[in-house]
This record gives structure tokens, C-alpha cells and sequence, in this order.
């Protein structure tokens, strides 16, 4: 059976040794690179299946090299592995194209599940980051023109698409994201605005003028 190809982003040398025993000997671990600089390089000459990307990275954050490795034309996956608990990494990550972002504090069992989803094609954002996510809910009693103020750009737009009944799919392809940053987006929607389902957001969108009834 082939070992998935795995490449480590990570300047700390126990960090990164650490990583590489815990994956070790169910997934190939075929290079580390310590200099955001490097990794699309490393990428390019290793042909991984997918990267472990720190956000603390010398040379280049992990953030701006995602952007990279979403652009790249070998289309290769990528997790952010980070020790950064605010879910406004989490957001510009998924946003960026990661297919999942894991806290540094996650358990083995959390990463290589994290890892085998990723590889399916499935995002997956550690549930440890609600924890952390303090102000980025809206308060109670919030007013509806305010909570809808706290969305991004690109949630009201996803949100728009949702409430015309459109599919995370064809919502992705005429964003020209993935199905599960849509998803994400829908989800941190829901729990921005307080509400539980579709439905509800649909009926919230119309509600306040988002698209006509």
C-alpha cells in the first residue's frame, strides 16, 4: 500500500521531529523545510500529497505561501498546523484554499484524522478553535443590521447565494472556491447570526433584504 507523501513546514527542529515520528511509518514524511522561502520549492521537487504548514514561518508566513500553494499548478493539498487559536486564521486559511487547519495543541489522533480527510478532499477545521473564538459571535441581543455588519465580504455574498437556494457547489464554482470553504463560510455565518439551519438563514436573508422574497 503506498504511504501518503507528506512534507513538514515548521522552523522549530522538535516541533518538526516530533511530527515526523507521530506520522511516521503510516505516512512518508519526504521533507522539512524551516523557511517559508523554500516550500514551493521543496513542493516542486518532492511532489508531496500534502503539506503541514506553519503560519510562523522566516522568509514568508505560512499565510502567504498558502496563496501560493493555491495557485500552484500541481494543485497539491495543504493543513495548517499552528499554534494560533484565532478563527481569523482560520477563515483567511480556508479562504485561501487549505483543506483544514489544526491547533499545534490537538492530540495525534485529531492530526492523522485531519490528514486522512484532506487527502479525501474534505476540509476539516479543528474543533478546539470554538473554544478560542471569544468576540467572533455575535453578543446577545446583537440588533440584525449589526450582526450582519460583523460578516466579511465574502460571507454576505455566500449568504446571498444560499438564501436564492443555490448549492454549496455551484456556489463554490461561481466563486471559483472549494465546496468546503463554503461550507466553513456557512457554518461561521450560522454562528455569527445565531441561527441553526439553512432555513433560517434563508428566511434571515429575506428578511432583511439580502434578495427579494
Amino acid at each position: 500500500m503506498t504511504r501518503p507523501r507528506i512534507l513538514i513546514a515548521d522552523d522549530h527542529a522538535l516541533v518538526a521531529a516530533g511530527l515526523r515520528a507521530m506520522l511516521e511509518p503510516a505516512h512518508e514524511v519526504v521533507e522539512v523545510v524551516a523557511n517559508g522561502l523554500d516550500v514551493v520549492s521543496a513542493v516542486e521537487r518532492q511532489r508531496p500529497d500534502l503539506v503541514l504548514l506553519d503560519i510562523s514561518l522566516p522568509g514568508r508566513s505560512g499565510m502567504e505561501v498558502a496563496k501560493d500553494l493555491a495557485a500552484h499548478p500541481s494543485k497539491v493539498r495543504f493543513l495548517m498546523l499552528t499554534m494560533h487559536a484565532d478563527p481569523i486564521y482560520a477563515d483567511e486559511a480556508i479562504a485561501s484554499g487549505a483543506s483544514g487547519f489544526v491547533l499545534k495543541m490537538s492530540g495525534p489522533e485529531e492530526l492523522r484524522f485531519a490528514i486522512a480527510q484532506a487527502l479525501q478532499g474534505v476540509t476539516y477545521v479543528s474543533p478546539r478553535l470554538s473554544a478560542h473564538e471569544g468576540t467572533a459571535t455575535a453578543p446577545r441581543g446583537l440588533t440584525a443590521d449589526r450582526a450582519l455588519a460583523t460578516l466579511t465580504t465574502r460571507q454576505r455574498e455566500i449568504l446571498k447565494f444560499i438564501a436564492k437556494g443555490w448549492s454549496l457547489k455551484d456556489i463554490a464554482d461561481e466563486l471559483g472556491i472549494s465546496v468546503g470553504s463554503v461550507e466553513f463560510h456557512r457554518n461561521r455565518i450560522r454562528k455569527t447570526l445565531g441561527l441553526t439551519s439553512t432555513a433560517a438563514l434563508v428566511r434571515f436573508a429575506i428578511a432583511e433584504g439580502l434578495v427579494k422574497n
